[in-house]
């Protein structure tokens, strides 16, 4: 049985000492990756220079270090990754955070997985992926189940129960210690890059499932160090998440779908009988707006350093 060949793609953006923690977490991995390739996202707090530093360091796998001329969100750096990645030698390209830090036998655990699997379900797999947990427990809402019925379509978080479990299949992967094979990406082609941020995984995520399944080896483990999404903070990425939450069902699945989605949530979030905050509203117009439109790309005033005026 061949093993698993991994190279890593590491996206990160100003923040350099948790980048730092996530490298020492590549070197410190009992199954070495062939590659790690960092995509610096225009940084400008030193992390380039670190970076310049780390390249030229000799480690047991190949470095690669792109530095992008603007930032191109998460989307548009893992998309830049990833194109790279698909021209490097490695059938399974793991991607993953500068906030994301696999635990020392992550690599070696999905391929003790891989290496059991009977050679007739081996080109039935789209990605292998480990278990994400935050705070110590498994952060349930990385690896999530589809659920479509006729008038809508639903995600729905992984279980306690399946953490349990030595592996279980899901349908929704994020960006997060993530195992994806390049066959598959040959065929469904990489994440919509002008998404900026947010929601580009679950849409690619989509169209991954329907190349192959997709496994959660719960014995491998990376530690996620960010905090829980809050329903009612206002910051500049909730413009993201909701515009391409819209355009990720539009592309996707029967326009029914994205009519009683958009409606149904219009109500809950920009109409009268909205209980959001003032400004979260305003912001929110905005991006059901260029949902509508089928607009992507990086907002003419949601971006990075935008701070609400109320605040």
């Amino acid at each position: 049985m061949n093993d698993m060949k991994i190279g890593v793609v590491l996206v990160t953006y100003n923040r350099l000492e948790k980048l730092k923690h996530a490298l020492g977490c590549y070197s410190a991995q009992t199954y070495k990756p062939a590659y790690l390739l960092a995509i610096d996202n225009c940084s400008d707090d030193g992390t380039a220079e670190y970076l310049e530093e780390w390249v030229n360091t000799p480690e047991d796998f190949e470095k690669k270090l792109v530095h992008l001329p603007e930032n191109t969100g998460g989307a548009g750096g893992f998309y830049e990754g990833m194109n790279i990645a698909m021209g490097m030698d490695a059938d399974w390209i793991w991607v993953s955070d500068d906030d994301a830090y696999p635990r020392e036998s992550a690599f070696a655990e999905l391929n003790a997985f891989y290496r059991k699997l009977k050679p007739e379900k081996l080109d039935g797999i789209s990605a292998i992926c480990s278990a994400v947990y935050n705070g110590g427990v498994p952060h349930l809402g990385h690896r999530n189940y589809l659920e479509v019925s006729k008038w809508k379509v639903k995600m729905i978080e992984s279980s306690a129960e399946d953490y349990e479990k030595p592996y279980f299949r899901f349908d929704i992967l994020s960006y997060v210690g993530s195992c994806i094979h390049k066959s598959t990406l040959e065929k469904v082609g990489l994440d919509e890059k002008d998404y900026f941020i947010y929601r580009d995984d679950q849409e690619h995520s989509i169209r991954l499932r329907k190349a192959g399944v997709m496994f959660c080896v719960t014995s491998s483990i990376v530690d996620h160090d960010t905090p829980p999404f809050d329903e009612d903070l206002v910051n500049w990425g909730k413009f993201y998440f909701k515009r391409n939450d819209f355009l990720m069902i539009k592309k996707n699945f029967p326009y029914r779908y994205f009519l009683i989605r958009f409606f149904k949530r219009y109500i809950e979030d920009v109409s009268f009988l909205s209980k959001r905050k003032p400004e979260l509203k305003k912001m929110y117009k905005e991006a059901y707006r260029d949902a509508w439109k089928g607009k992507k790309g990086l907002h003419s005033l949601y971006r990075p350093g935008w701070k609400p005026e109320e605040n």
